[in-house]
């Protein structure tokens, strides 16, 4: 690609250079990684919470870069380049660099699904884009979905790796969406859409057909510093990346859904609203009936009745089907088929997940709720499950390293919607977890009910123990994870640090599910 062309597609508020040799030389990729720098490319160098790009532009000359591309306001010393390295080396000033380089990549990488929908909310993402798959699948396209469990087809995971991020960054995503179109054949693909990635323009230069909002509760407030910009950055989803033909499938059960209803009907975007029965909504839940595998789901679509089973327990699952039925239609699936789908839902790994019944009857759920609000619905949604005269047990940890505020009013919605709490590690990472546990307590009233189990595999065998017929016992937090980040010390037991003294953390093997089927097996 002409560098020329390339400052003419991506180079609106750009400084850009006025010289026809440099518009005629050629770019042959583009990455923020110094280290995969090739002859000709284009480095961008990323602003970072921990390391910036900009301390790497003199690796990326050093291994052929043509041209770099830095924040419109980084003054020629910062670059550590050489009085050579600047009259070989083209720099672009850009106003975004981290769109510019989404941008760049989707034209290095082109192609796509053909048909492309995104969700975005606190809670909800996963379920709702792995139930849209599902009822692409029905409709008989090879159909998949992207986010937190990594790409997946229906029942089948296509890689044994972390994910890592929900959304990935620019140039993977892009990498991926290609690959998927051109070489699979996939013509539908549900993607989760984080407020990170909107906020760090790693969706740029894709747009999708439909967009889903689940809801909007405390979650990511280290980052964001604040819920309005919380929300302002799950907007993006529906103002920058929404095609203008496309639907706007919102739950206005929320009070920041509607807020984005108003604003999509207000571009004359069409919105198709769910919730529960009273509200105005398109999709509504008229009943829910619970039992053993599932419910019965009383529905109301497009002013029609429906009733259906669906295989999955729970008000918020519910509500994530409604959110994936209005996407499935919105992007052209009958509606009659789309509700008939709906019976033959695959279940989502750790979302309200049965890990074991024991010998005495009593259930164990794994739920990946971890925070406030989506520790209460799962809580509020399992509560219907729990025989008369018998207890709902929750366990539960908060992550280290990540919203404190949230972890004393966790422990109160947990005492005020269960019966027993047990209080355990999530992932600690660097931080002390009995501190942890403590924090999360000093929201309870210290009732002997609650109890600080200690580490998990200790808590959950404490937990199972403690299970009488016909009780229930959540399991929240960490849902699909097969891992605990944790502080890597030495052989004396002292945390380890690394070359800038920063303490350093280690995955354990460590899946809720395997750990509650290993102690169920030895009760």
């Amino acid at each position: 690609m002409r560098l020329g062309d390339l400052l003419a597609k991506h180079g609106v508020g750009m400084a850009l250079p006025d010289s026809a040799e440099i518009n005629d030389l050629f770019i042959f990729g583009v990455t923020d990684d110094s280290r995969d720098v090739r002859f000709g490319y284009l480095f961008c160098a990323l602003p970072g919470a921990t390391e910036n790009g900009l301390a790497f532009c003199a690796q990326a000359a050093a291994k052929g870069a043509q041209a770099i591309a830095v924040p419109q306001d980084t003054r020629d010393e910062a670059l550590g380049l050489s009085e050579f390295e600047r009259e070989k080396i083209v720099v672009l000033r850009v106003p975004n660099v981290r769109e510019f380089y989404a941008r760049v990549a989707a034209d290095f990488h082109s192609g796509r699904p053909a048909t492309i929908a995104s969700v975005t909310g606190t809670n909800g993402k996963t379920s709702s884009v792995c139930f849209l798959r599902d009822l692409w699948g029905e409709d008989g396209h090879n159909a998949f979905s992207l986010g937190t469990l990594g790409l997946q087809g229906r029942g089948r995971s296509h890689s044994n790796l972390e994910a890592g991020l929900t959304t990935y960054d620019a140039k993977t995503l892009h990498v991926m969406l290609g690959e998927l179109e051109r070489v699979h054949r996939v013509t539908h693909l549900a993607m989760e859409a984080s407020s990170h990635a909107l906020d760090q323009h790693r969706l740029a230069g894709v747009t999708f057909d439909a967009v889903g909002f689940t809801n909007l509760t405390q979650d990511h407030l280290d980052y964001h510093l604040s819920m309005e910009a919380y929300f302002q950055a799950k907007l993006r989803l529906f103002t920058e990346h929404l095609k203008a033909d496309g639907v706007a499938v919102v739950n206005t059960r929320d009070p920041s859904g509607v807020q984005v209803a108003a604003a999509m009907r207000s571009k004359k975007i069409r919105v198709i609203a769910y919730g529960e029965a009273g509200s105005e909504t398109e999709l509504t839940v008229l009943e829910r009936i619970p039992h053993v595998q599932g419910q019965t789901l009383k529905l109301s679509v497009f002013g029609t009745s429906y009733e259906v089973e669906a295989p999955v327990a729970g008000a918020f699952q519910a509500e994530n089907i409604l959110c994936a039925l209005g996407l499935a239609v919105a992007t052209g699936v009958p509606v009659d088929r789309a509700i008939a789908g709906i019976a033959r839902l695959s279940p989502v790994p750790g979302r309200l997940e049965l890990a074991a019944v024991l010998g005495n009857g009593a259930a164990v759920y794994v739920d990946y709720a971890h925070t406030p609000d989506a520790l209460a619905n799962v809580l509020q949604s399992v509560r219907p499950h729990v025989g008369a005269q018998r207890k709902l047990h929750v366990l539960f940890g908060c992550g280290g390293n990540r919203d404190p505020g949230k972890r004393p009013i966790m422990g109160r919605i947990a005492e005020e919607l269960s019966d027993c709490v047990w209080v355990t590690d999530d992932n600690p990472r660097t931080e002390d977890p009995d501190a942890i546990r403590k924090q999360v307590l000093s929201g309870t009233t210290g009732a002997a009910r609650i109890t600080n189990a200690g580490p998990r595999r200790e808590a959950l065998e404490r937990a199972l123990a403690a299970l009488r017929p016909g009780d229930v016992l959540v399991v929240a937090g960490k849902g699909h994870e097969d891992y605990q980040i944790v502080l890597e010390r030495d052989a004396e037991g002292r945390p380890l640090q690394d070359s800038r003294g920063r303490a350093v953390t280690k995955k354990i093997p460590f899946s809720d599910a395997r750990v509650i089927r290993e102690i169920a097996a030895a009760i």
